[in-house]
């Protein structure tokens, strides 16, 4: 059986399988998952369509974000309503499948060990928060999509640095920014990703100095709306809902334990927010792990068997087995931290192609790490819990997938035995979704019939 298995992820082809697997998922939960999620962007997108214009931060609830994705969904909506958004939906949908398509080329082509690749890229078929997130009627589903598409044209940009490719970046960053001001994480590890390249073509000052002021140009004119109105409106760049309307205590740091008190016995007894123990709400690595392999705070997005009855233990299994995985991550992450540093300390003496695989993939580490940053500095800021979410730094999930794969690749050299005991549990991880999928599916369903 598992002769079986590992022959399967060792075929190059079989990426294809799991793509096709991904989409069929994606078009399974279109029809039985609810198109409006956690957040009201519905109300977004209906007050355009109804009042003819943007609104106001203050005037929405989720008005705090850029407005790319309701403008875009306007089509869509016009034949839709506000209780039901499944027309809507198909948006999400159709950005879904795209965006797995562009993570299926990214594996495809810059992760050369096939088994590992295959292995790893089962985390963006399956895990939870990417896949409901990118098909909620959100403009998460936009920025995932348009997070893994710069990641894509970043590749070409690097084997090829041409004005053009730097312009083509440029628009994807401000469209990125015209979406949802996570991509602010974008912004440095890209300009230094345009200095570094035109630096290592022996190209003068001035003109190194000249397409970058031009690729910030680009990038503000088409990203800078939602800060320039906040300022107009607001007199500041940057607003968010919570500071007009009532969210919930702002009471989550608590000291210390809040740092790092990993309590994983207390989680799996209380799987999720509903019904669960207060304390975890205040644990910032509890509400990253929790909010990232299962639903801890998503009561009311539809599927709530896996919230309010005795199903909802799938995710402490769930998080029990995510702990290799977890661990595989941050192991890949440490070890591409090294690469790194190693690359700085060799960034005059490297040949072109050493120089572009390192250039490449500090770019993917430090926008991640810069993702992950600017949530915690949210969540600091304002001390909601519900700031410290996985999804939110999810538009850069290609590195997820990277570092998954290199803490992989690593185990695979040294033991057998521990590469096989680790795709298990990814293999294990993806089966628990999918029973979790469609009987939530399923049920839902039936409930219509």
């Amino acid at each position: 059986m598992v002769g079986q298995i590992t022959t399967a992820f060792g075929k190059d082809n079989f990426l294809s399988y799991l793509l096709l697997a991904g989409i069929i998922l994606r078009v399974f939960l279109y029809i039985t998952l609810p198109g409006f999620g956690v957040d009201a962007h519905g109300e977004v997108i209906n007050f355009i369509l109804e009042k003819g214009r943007l609104p106001l931060t203050r005037e929405v609830f989720c008005a705090m974000h850029p407005p790319l994705y309701y403008i875009l969904s306007l089509p869509f909506f016009y034949f839709d309503n506000i209780h039901s958004q499944k027309i809507t939906q198909i948006f999400s949908l159709l950005l879904a499948c795209g965006n797995l398509y562009l993570l299926y080329l990214l594996c495809k082509n810059l992760l050369p060990d096939v088994i590992v690749r295959n292995v790893a890229f089962l985390l963006a078929v399956f895990l939870h928060s990417f896949v409901t997130f990118s098909l909620y009627v959100s403009n998460d589903t936009l920025a995932y999509f348009l997070g893994t598409y710069i990641f894509y044209t970043l590749h070409r940009y690097i084997q090829k640095p041409t004005l053009k490719n730097e312009v083509l970046i440029a628009v994807l960053l401000g469209l990125g920014l015209l979406t949802k001001g996570t991509f602010l994480a974008f912004g440095p590890s890209l300009g230094l990703v345009v200095i570094l390249s035109l630096w290592k073509k022996n190209l003068s000052v001035k003109i190194i100095l000249g397409r970058l002021i031009l690729f910030g140009i680009v990038t503000l004119i088409l990203g800078s709306y939602k800060y320039l109105e906040n300022y107009y409106a607001e007199h500041r760049l940057i607003a968010h809902n919570i500071d007009f309307f009532y969210y919930m205590p702002a009471n989550t740091f608590i000291g210390i334990k809040s740092l790092l008190y990993f309590n994983l016995k207390q989680l799996v007894k209380f799987p999720t927010y509903f019904q669960g123990d207060p304390m975890l709400e205040h644990v910032y690595p509890i509400i990253f792990y929790a909010t990232f392999w299962y639903k801890f705070c998503e009561p009311l997005n539809g599927f709530e068997l896996g919230s309010r009855t005795s199903f909802k233990y799938v995710g402490s299994v769930i998080y029990i087995i995510g702990l290799l995985p977890s661990a595989l991550i941050i192991l890949g992450a440490f070890l591409k931290s090294l690469s790194f540093f190693n690359f700085l300390g060799k960034l005059k003496s490297s040949d072109n192609k050493t120089f572009e695989k390192g250039l490449e993939e500090a770019a993917w580490l430090s926008i991640l790490l810069m993702s992950i940053l600017l949530v915690i500095i949210a969540g600091c800021k304002y001390n909601v819990w519900v700031c410290f979410q996985s999804r939110l730094f999810l538009q850069a999930f290609f590195p997820i997938i990277w570092i998954l794969y290199a803490g992989l690749r690593f185990i695979k050299e040294k033991s057998k035995l521990a590469f096989n005991l680790s795709a298990l549990s990814m293999l294990t991880i993806s089966l628990l979704y999918i029973i979790y999928y469609f009987t939530e599916g399923i049920h839902i369903l039936l409930t219509q019939a």
